[in-house]
């Protein structure tokens, strides 16, 4: 099942040296909520990292009183499978839908799960489209499941019948 909550992205910004970027990671494990997905890239000369964690309230405040400066914005985390080509599938249903994704990233889980995280122009409507298309995907899995069920029963019946009617 594939499902899309808005959630809070925390920014931290000017993280220079490697051992900085060390301490943040430590902080943010120890501080009691767990990371979601996360990512980092350089800009400028700085490293940037952004995350994604249960509590985020609880991981700023424990960031912000180390020391570091954070930023937060609203963003789309989809809990899905770990399928190749599903998050791809999925951005391009928004962006089809009209709805601009402006930064996207993922962290796969161990147990077989996947969490991608979607910055976009309609948050709202962007977990709405996504809510709907994983209703679509059950029903139609469990309609198929039905029919595979309803003739497997039929093969083990049928003998039966035949002896009945003769």
């Amino acid at each position: 099942m594939t499902g899309a909550t808005r959630q809070t992205e925390i920014t931290v910004h000017s993280i220079a040296q490697p051992s900085t970027m060390a301490r943040l990671m430590a902080i943010t494990v120890s501080c009691g909520t767990e990371v979601l997905a996360a990512c980092s890239h350089w800009d400028r000369s700085v490293a940037v990292v952004k995350l994604v964690s249960e509590n985020p309230w609880r991981t700023m405040r424990a960031l912000q009183e180390a020391g570091f400066t954070c930023q937060s914005s609203p963003v789309v985390l989809v809990d899905m499978p770990d399928k190749p080509g599903l998050p791809t599938l999925i951005a391009s249903k928004l962006v089809n839908a009209g709805i601009r994704i402006l930064d996207s990233y993922s962290l796969h889980e161990e147990r077989n799960r996947v969490h991608v995280v979607f910055k976009t122009s309609d948050d709202d409507r962007a977990v709405y489209l996504i809510e709907i298309d994983a209703l679509i995907h059950d029903l139609a899995v469990a309609k198929s499941c039905r029919q595979a069920a309803e003739e497997a029963v039929d093969e083990l019946v049928a003998p039966y019948a035949r002896t009945r009617a003769a």
